[in-house]
């Protein structure tokens, strides 16, 4: 008989498909086995267990993937920045000393966008304008300070308003270069147009060289033997430096390089603080702490 090929399944308890069994001797229930799945209700509630699951879990992984990717831009441009200051000096046939003197030696003077050019061509730059207006079509609109404040002084950011000559990078990095006789101030927003267009997280700051610092300084700055250091310089406007440990502040020794805190005594150093702890400053744990930090 085709009863007895067949193996038919139905949703029965084992003790139950065994009654079924003991009062029925016909071939066709012989096959039968019991094969129970969850009912509609069960499966609605699993699934809105797992949807509050990943609606709270989802955020804090996103923003981890993305801080990730922040720290990665900014150490990958580091990496970039200090591979093209150390052949230009070998270009500069000024290996040994201060950059300041090399930069000095060009005799391009201030706010001449060429002395730069010749660092920015080692890091294969794709863009220039003189200004944020000339870059608006890849700079950002607005960025903001250490504490979340929007920037409305464009002197030293990077966006249309910016003040400083403007360089893109392939991968879309900008720099934004404030050119001295001497040296170079350098603020850079590791992925161009994109958010948060923020200080500390995409939005970095270097002072190059030690011809900026102050006349009784500039000894103690030549005694690093660098000439990159990952600081804002106090000549910049408060609402940028706001919070932030200076380049005269390091130099005094009054700032701590592992700091992420704006209110302790120095500022905080954001940018410092990636390079030694490969990971962002918590700013919800900063706002928490520091009344009128956003987080």
């Amino acid at each position: 008989m085709l009863y007895n090929k067949l193996t038919y399944y139905i949703c029965i308890s084992n003790r139950e498909l065994e009654k079924i069994l003991k009062l029925n001797t016909g071939k066709f229930l012989r096959n039968i086995h019991a094969l129970c799945a969850f009912t509609l209700a069960e499966v609605l509630i699993t699934l809105g267990i797992i949807g509050v699951v990943a609606a709270m879990t989802m955020p804090s992984l996103v923003n981890d993937h993305r801080n990730k990717q922040y720290v990665v831009a900014f150490k990958k441009l580091y990496s970039n920045f200090s591979n093209a200051i150390i052949m230009f000096k070998a270009d500069q046939g000024c290996d040994g000393i201060d950059i300041s003197s090399c930069i000095e030696a060009m005799g391009y003077g201030d706010n001449n966008c060429n002395a730069f050019a010749e660092v920015a061509k080692k890091m294969k730059y794709v863009k220039m304008a003189p200004d944020g207006a000339n870059a608006a079509g890849w700079v950002a609109d607005a960025s903001y300070n250490y504490y979340g404040d929007k920037v409305s002084n464009g002197y030293g950011m990077v966006n249309r308003t910016g003040v400083g000559c403007f360089y893109g990078l392939p991968d879309g990095m900008v720099l934004n270069v404030d050119v001295d006789p001497n040296g170079f101030k350098v603020f850079v927003d590791t992925n161009g147009r994109k958010g948060p267009n923020r200080m500390g997280k995409d939005v970095h700051t270097f002072t190059v060289g030690c011809g900026s610092a102050s006349a009784d300084k500039v000894a103690a700055c030549i005694a690093t033997g660098k000439d990159i250091f990952p600081f804002v310089h106090e000549s910049f406007p408060s609402q940028i430096t706001k919070g932030l440990c200076t380049m005269g502040s390091f130099l005094d020794d009054t700032c701590d390089q592992d700091n992420m805190f704006p209110n302790v005594s120095g500022g905080a150093s954001p940018s410092a603080y990636i390079l030694i702890n490969d990971k962002l400053p918590d700013y919800r744990e900063i706002a928490s702490r520091v009344s009128g930090f956003k987080p």
